[in-house]
């Protein structure tokens, strides 16, 4: 095989061995003399990405690749049998759990084999529900949809077994206490479940399909680092193909190869079998969208949009398009009067028993305070709020009294401290801190009073963290976020604190605030209080 005369040489070191690549910048693929390959192909798993040199080869062949639709497919049969396999565990231990608690406060014994035929329903009829709603594997689903997905076949699932038991006259046993509080339990623990076996399974070579990124070459290798990250959602970075290939970095991303041209994009999706998609590109015209979605759609099944201002980990939570670029129609959903409504009830509903579970446990707090330093139990901040207004945020005393004037001096003598606090308002290692206040703010417990802002109407349970004054004003040039902002009520947990936290700069919570604003439902509240205990429980990103 004749090689083109390179215009420019990328290296990269494969299997302990320096290999020197020529790349054509007039042709959008890479050749190699043929005695550069040891085999044709490499023996490899979904976790691994091709070489640029098995890359040329495959777009110089007309046939597939050989062996990618098998690992695909088998990658989806594993998947689903440990889903399955979960979901009955799950299910089956749920009823099991609420036939014993039952048993126990019942003068009659409640015999567990008479709910044998109940279990088999509910274990078969969650099976085909959830295939038939595609979670079997669900590769690519964002959280929302399985959230809403496990809900709605759970819920009827069990109306199914209720009416059955109903209408054939005691044949199934019937129990309205047992089957609701199963119903009930089920969903958050088979929610759970699921997310443990996908994380438990993204650590497994065999788990995931190939997924090619689209675009530019900033925006992709975001892509790329947030699928690596985040290996539970299933789609194993393959490729990133940047649109122009004489202007493409040609080379490789975290060992993912880069390559340039669309046309390679339709050829390599078609001859791995790739059905998932990103397009991420900061800035593009409605007509190459167009062009793309069509060309790319012939084999292409999932197509997923990352615009300049969404972070790339949000889209897998919530991948309703918010984008002005992306999408036709914008929906403002926390501006509509029906839907706010909707969700001051929500906030209610769930407020008021978590208050109540909450006091013991804040009165013993309230104690530990006044007994390990000087100053008043609650601490009370002035903070922005709905419509600009100001209002009283609580939160348990976590730092020495004056500690806001004392932020001054430390900024003024401490320049790394300074560039710190610019860049994320927080400091990691805080010297203001009392030694409760610490553990109070790595698990989050100091902000339990603010149940009681939610409660009055300052605040709701999720939403964008309320802005001090300062703040506020340094965002007013964001035109578009404070209006967003001021239109809505700040929240006690947020999409950016179960995602990012504290690990990214304050711009980067700026776009993840609005993306909520813009694509809020009931679902994506209940997933992100679902995800702050997690994020509670382990401290991660608090400080």
């Amino acid at each position: 095989m004749a090689c083109s005369t390179p215009e420019h040489t990328v290296r990269r070191t494969v299997d302990r061995t320096s290999v020197s690549l020529p790349v054509n910048r007039k042709k959008p693929y890479f050749v190699l003399p043929r005695q550069s390959y040891t085999s044709h192909f490499r023996s490899t798993d979904v976790t691994t990405p091709p070489t640029l040199q098995e890359l040329s080869q495959v777009l110089r062949t007309r046939m597939p690749h050989e062996g990618s639709l098998a690992k695909i497919r088998h990658s989806r049969r594993m998947a689903s049998i440990v889903l399955m396999l979960t979901d009955a565990v799950i299910v089956s231990g749920v009823l099991a759990l609420v036939i014993a608690v039952r048993g126990m406060f019942s003068p009659v014994q409640i015999p567990l084999a008479s709910y044998l035929p109940t279990f088999a329903l509910v274990v078969l009829g969650n099976f085909v529900g959830s295939a038939w709603r595609g979670m079997y594997p669900g590769y690519g689903r964002c959280a929302i949809t399985e959230l809403r997905s496990t809900f709605y076949t759970l819920t009827g699932v069990f109306a199914a077994v209720i009416a059955m038991s109903f209408f054939t006259q005691g044949s199934l046993p019937f129990a309205r206490s047992i089957l609701l509080s199963a119903w009930l339990l089920s969903i958050p623990a088979q929610w759970f479940g699921r997310a443990m076996a996908r994380r438990w399974m993204g650590k497994r070579a065999w788990y995931g399909i190939p997924v090619a990124i689209i675009g530019d070459h900033e925006l992709s290798a975001r892509v790329v680092d947030t699928l690596r990250n985040n290996s539970h959602i299933g789609l194993r970075p393959h490729v990133i193909v940047e649109t122009d290939a004489d202007d493409a970095d040609y080379g490789y991303h975290e060992e993912v190869p880069i390559i340039g041209g669309l046309d390679n994009a339709n050829d390599v999706v078609r001859k791995y079998g790739i059905t998932h998609g990103v397009i991420a590109m900061s800035q593009v015209s409605s007509a190459v969208l167009s062009e793309m979605v069509d060309r790319l759609g012939q084999h292409v099944s999932h197509l997923t949009f990352v615009g300049e201002h969404v972070h790339p980990s949000v889209l897998w939570i919530s991948n309703v398009q918010s984008d002005p670029l992306l999408s036709a129609e914008i929906e403002q959903r926390l501006r509509q009067p029906a839907l706010r409504l909707k969700k001051r009830l929500f906030d209610i509903a769930v407020t008021l028993p978590l208050l109540l579970l909450s006091l013991p446990l804040m009165a013993v707090i309230a104690v530990l305070i006044k007994l390990t330093s000087k100053g008043p139990v609650l601490y009370r901040q002035i903070r922005i709020g709905q419509r600009g207004e100001e209002f009283e945020l609580l939160k348990f005393r976590s730092m020495v009294l004056n500690a806001d004037k004392n932020l001054a001096a430390i900024l003024a003598n401490d320049p790394d401290a300074l560039r710190e606090w610019s860049r994320f308002h927080k400091l990691r290692r805080d010297p203001r801190l009392t030694r409760i206040g610490s553990i109070l703010r790595k698990y989050s417990i100091d902000e339990l009073p603010q149940f009681w802002n939610v409660l009055r109407g300052d605040m709701t349970l999720v939403g964008s963290r309320p802005l001090l004054r300062f703040e506020y004003d340094n965002l007013a040039w964001h035109k578009a976020y404070i209006s967003m902002y001021t239109s809505t009520m700040p929240g006690l947990s947020g999409l950016w604190q179960v995602t990012t936290r504290s690990d990214v700069e304050f711009d980067v919570r700026i776009h993840i605030d609005m993306y909520y604003m813009r694509n809020w439902s009931i679902f994506l509240d209940i997933y992100i209080l679902l995800r702050t205990v997690a994020v509670v429980l382990t401290g991660r990103g608090a400080y």
